[in-house]
């Protein structure tokens, strides 16, 4: 919380986004199953019982498939902090920890990773957020590091 106080009070407040977002540890503990995105079909995957994973589809830059990665983990939705979000908004986009990658690729035209790595098929992080030419809501929501309570805002 120190961290995102000190950020709110900063000039680069305007240009900052935080993304907070949360270890899965691979509990398969959610009352919802997760979307199945990348898709295998290796004895490994036992989400759904051998073979059950559907088909390999390509989730390379350079076209090639990843098996033993069937689907999601658990439902782990992250928060994003900035004066550019959208305010009070909760997005339905099914993202992953990777599509955190893919929105700093993305902003910064770094290319994707390769290898496997599966920010070439994650949604993008953008519905979260408010690009217009009015440019970005520099209001600041102060919290009390000791209780999370309101201690300023404007």
């Amino acid at each position: 919380m120190n961290v995102i106080n000190a950020l709110m009070q900063s000039k680069e407040w305007k240009e900052t986004a935080v993304v907070i977002a949360w270890d899965d540890s691979d509990g398969w503990y959610d009352h919802q199953m997760g979307t199945i995105v990348t898709q295998s079909n290796v004895s490994d995957d036992q989400l759904l019982g051998p073979g059950n994973c559907g088909s390999p589809k390509a989730n390379d830059v350079s076209g090639g498939t990843q098996n033993g990665r069937c689907g999601f983990g658990p439902r782990l939705p992250p928060l994003v902090v900035s004066p550019w979000v959208k305010p009070n908004f909760i997005d339905d986009t099914i993202t992953d920890q990777s599509s955190i990658l893919r929105f700093i690729e993305d902003n910064w035209n770094l290319g994707r990773t390769g290898s496997g790595s599966t920010d070439a098929i994650a949604s993008t992080l953008n519905n979260m957020f408010n690009f217009s030419e009015e440019g970005p809501h520099v209001h600041r929501l102060i919290l009390d590091p000791q209780t999370g309570t309101v201690a300023e805002q404007d």
